[in-house]
Order: C-alpha cells, then sequence, then structure tokens
C-alpha cells in the first residue's frame, strides 16, 4: 500500500498544491502571469493545458522566480 500510495502522491501532491494556491489570494508574480496571459497566447495556453497537467505549474507558476524566468524567456 505504501508504494501505492507514494505512486499516487507523485502526482496528486501537485494537485493539491495547485488547488491550495488557487484558494489563497494571488501573490505578485501570478498577477503578473495573469497579465501576461492576457497579451500572449502562448502563456495562456501553457496555463490552461497546466489543469490538464498540474506538475508543470512546479516548473514556472508557482515560484516567483521561475515566474520571473519563464516570462522572460516569452516574447510578448
Amino acid at each position: 500500500m505504501q508504494a501505492t500510495f507514494e505512486t499516487y502522491w507523485n502526482y496528486a501532491q501537485h494537485v493539491a498544491h495547485w488547488t491550495n494556491a488557487l484558494l489563497a489570494p494571488p501573490p505578485p508574480h501570478v498577477l503578473q502571469i495573469l497579465a501576461a496571459a492576457n497579451e500572449s497566447q502562448e502563456i495562456a495556453k501553457r496555463f490552461v493545458n497546466g489543469f490538464n497537467n498540474p506538475p508543470d505549474y512546479q516548473e514556472w507558476f508557482m515560484d516567483p522566480d521561475k515566474a520571473a524566468a519563464y516570462l522572460a524567456s516569452v516574447n510578448l
């Protein structure tokens, strides 16, 4: 059972983290991402596709430094 749970949690932890992030007031970097998504189809698509792949949010959305690096890499 432990191995089964660990396999499950490897994915589900990202879902829980994402859900909790949506329940809290958005930090400044999230507001920047949402504003940029309004201007960039690429950012908007990545944001929406994250609902189908929550682990991706860890790579660019949850952390202010990763968000800044991602936004800097996208041509607006």
